[in-house]
């Protein structure tokens, strides 16, 4: 077990600040902005990987954080079979009040302590201690002390047999916790959790439907336990599914508020926001294009046939000669776009790719007399320019292209904002009719739809695309990003 002493720190910082506080100016709405002290439950049994995941929890909440600070209780040197051990952390009388929140994602499901676990939830009242409890914290303690789920919120005992992806609902898009969620969210693997009754005060936030048992069960909610907050999600049962960005925003969201330092607007508190922030999801998976497509990509050649009809090509990579992966010495894995004239579209599992209100940002790489673009707001198209949508231009150097950061058509820059032979940030917002471009953190374009702009080439909603002007042009594209706003139009 890592431990850390975390009263001894809080009463030397409780001091410094005093002697200094004099001498600071004081302001109304100031903050404590003090790290917060988690003390991460992890481990047990062999179903799950939580050498990985705690490693994925700690930097994935470190990154979407920062303010925070991680006293990590692994069984270390017992058995990955032992599911009846119980974590050294919770053994004493007063634990509970050297920590601001406990997240469990654990699986001793046999401890078979009835009095322990009752001990555990009174401290957690006593010292008014929040939690978050991740997938198996909802089955522990099913056969011996069931009153667990007046804590959890929640009754659970089973999952499905069949663990395929699912697909995930936002039931409360406008909680502090749903904001910067999907609309929906394709998970990468599965086991669906099957909670047959929420406790009177739990909310849902999420749900997913049961393809075993033709039903919706929740997979996420909140719930209040003797004024102490609890967040839970059933997600993370595969190392997969735990370390996706959309889950990873999801803990964090839900251990912010679950820790009170949520707002209502999605965004963490004043001192609680980390370098990567919240609510950016990568739009590239592992060293495949899976959830891209390109147009023209089709083989119908590989289409297989068997009674009932045809299976749609399964391959994962669903890119073309225009559009391949191709290591750089400065990025591995770069989308890199060279070849005949085509589109890469965006349609995997998160919104399925139809965005309306969005943050999107991708490393781009040009080289001498190369162009390409980025579409949004636009649909996939088997062949020729996209009718949807606009179309955010990428040329410092192509003769009678616009230049980068035009939005073709509609909005022109008259000089590139970089050169060629080197990277650099592309960002688009769109919000309600406005859609601001920046190159290196930089305002390039501002550009406000006319109200009474309509038909397929304005702002409504879409996927993004890549575009392939020709075998003489070579760009490349790494880390695309997209982070949801609210659809408040």
């Amino acid at each position: 077990m890592n431990t850390i002493n975390c009263t001894s720190k809080k009463i030397l910082l409780s001091i410094f600040a005093l002697v200094f506080s004099a001498n600071l100016p004081q302001y109304a709405g100031a903050q404590d902005t003090d790290p917060l002290q988690v003390l991460m439950i992890t481990g047990g049994g062999p179903f799950h990987d939580y050498y990985t995941q705690k490693r994925q929890l700690e930097e994935g909440l470190t990154d979407r954080i920062g303010n925070i600070e991680f006293t990590i209780d692994h069984n270390e040197g017992k058995s990955t079979e032992d599911m009846h051990f119980k974590f050294e952390s919770l053994l004493t009388d007063e634990w509970a009040r050297q920590f601001d929140l406990v997240l469990y994602n654990s699986c001793n499901l046999d401890m078979g302590d009835a009095e322990h676990v009752e001990r555990i939830m009174a401290a957690h009242a006593e010292y008014q201690v929040p939690a978050v409890l991740l997938h198996c914290p909802m089955h522990l303690h099913r056969t011996t002390t069931p009153v667990w789920y007046e804590f959890t919120g929640a009754v659970s005992y089973h999952h499905e047999v069949v663990r395929v992806p699912f697909t995930i609902e936002a039931l409360e898009p406008n909680h502090p916790i749903m904001i910067n969620f999907p609309g929906t969210w394709r998970t990468p693997e599965g086991e669906l959790y099957m909670p047959f009754e929420l406790k009177d005060n739990a909310t849902p936030l999420a749900r997913a439907y049961s393809v075993e048992a033709a039903e919706f069960f929740p997979i996420a909610w909140t719930h209040e336990y003797e004024g102490v907050r609890v967040f839970a999600s059933t997600l993370g049962h595969h190392t997969p599914t735990m370390g996706a960005d959309v889950n990873l925003n999801l803990v964090a969201a839900g251990l912010l508020w679950a820790a009170g330092k949520l707002e209502d607007n999605g965004h963490p508190s004043e001192g609680y926001s980390g370098e990567r922030g919240l609510g950016w999801v990568s739009l590239r998976e592992g060293g495949t294009l899976h959830g891209w497509r390109a147009s023209g990509a089709t083989n119908y050649a590989e289409m297989s046939w068997f009674e009932g009809g045809a299976v749609w090509p399964t391959k994962r990579n669903m890119g073309s000669g225009s559009f391949q992966l191709v290591p750089h010495e400065a990025a591995s894995n770069a989308i890199v776009v060279e070849g005949p004239p085509g589109k890469l579209f965006y349609a995997g599992p998160v919104d399925g790719g139809d965005f309306r209100n969005f943050e999107f940002k991708v490393d781009v790489y040009t080289y001498p007399g190369s162009a390409s673009g980025v579409y949004f707001h636009t649909r996939y198209k088997e062949e020729g320019p996209p009718t949807f949508g606009y179309e955010a231009q990428i040329n410092a150097s192509r003769a009678g292209e616009s230049m980068t950061g035009s939005l073709v058509g509609a909005s022109e820059v008259k000089t590139a904002p970089h050169g060629d032979n080197e990277w650099f940030s592309y960002y688009i917002k769109v919000d309600g009719k406005t859609v601001t471009v920046k190159v290196n953190d930089e305002t390039v374009n501002e550009f406000t739809e006319p109200a009474n702009a309509d038909g397929p080439a304005s702002l409504h909603r879409g996927t993004i695309g890549l575009e392939s002007v020709g075998s003489d042009s070579r760009v490349e594209f790494r880390n695309p990003m997209i982070r949801l706003l609210p659809d408040n139009n």
